[in-house]
């Protein structure tokens, strides 16, 4: 009578290691992938709009261009 009300545990023993590893690394160079695109967007394209500052030709800090007189005459060979 005691063994027809004996209940069996299975236990299950995965053969595959873990999988966090794997969602990690992917999720991270999705998250990379993002970020490289959202700084090309921001350093590259955002300035070339109209009205946007002065486009993406001028790398200069300020915006602002200085020239300089060059007092000297070109040497003569």
């Amino acid at each position: 009578m005691r063994d027809e009300h004996r209940t069996e545990e299975k236990i299950e023993k995965r053969k595959e290691p873990g999988k966090v590893g794997a969602t990690f690394i992917k999720y991270g160079f999705i998250t990379l992938i993002t970020l490289i695109i959202l700084f090309f967007i921001a350093n590259y394209l955002l300035p070339m709009i109209p009205g946007g500052g002065d486009g993406a030709v001028n790398n200069s800090a300020s915006g602002v261009e200085i020239e300089q007189p060059i007092d000297e005459e070109p040497i003569s060979a």
